[in-house]
């Protein structure tokens, strides 16, 4: 009895799913502020391959890569501005968690 082969393109789904949920559960379950934050980078990554995925399904290479450019460069943006929120955490709490902020009001 052998095995059914996968396509590349039910592969890549899989991959897309894969990533989106391991993201989605390491933002959800973790405590510490810099673990959520490699989860949103892990569930962007997730998105970056479903919009590569995506062109390619349909034929226009190019505008998927016009895509996944400004995908990229916004995701960048995000994740500065997320690292520099972290800096500014560790500075109060230096354990770096997420449950203590609800103090940070004012």
């Amino acid at each position: 009895m052998s095995l059914p082969v996968l396509s590349i393109e039910t592969m890549n789904l899989i991959a897309v799913a894969l990533l989106f949920v391991i993201g989605l559960v390491c933002l959800l379950t973790q405590r510490k502020v810099i673990k959520q934050v490699i989860g949103l980078k892990i569930m962007l990554q997730g998105v970056t391959l479903s919009l590569i995925h995506a062109g390619h399904m349909r034929g226009e290479e190019r505008f998927a890569q016009t895509m996944v450019t400004s995908a990229l460069i916004v995701e960048a943006i995000v994740i500065a501005i997320a690292l520099a929120l972290i800096v500014n955490i560790f500075r109060h709490y230096p354990s770096g968690d997420v449950d203590l902020l609800d103090k940070l009001r004012g």
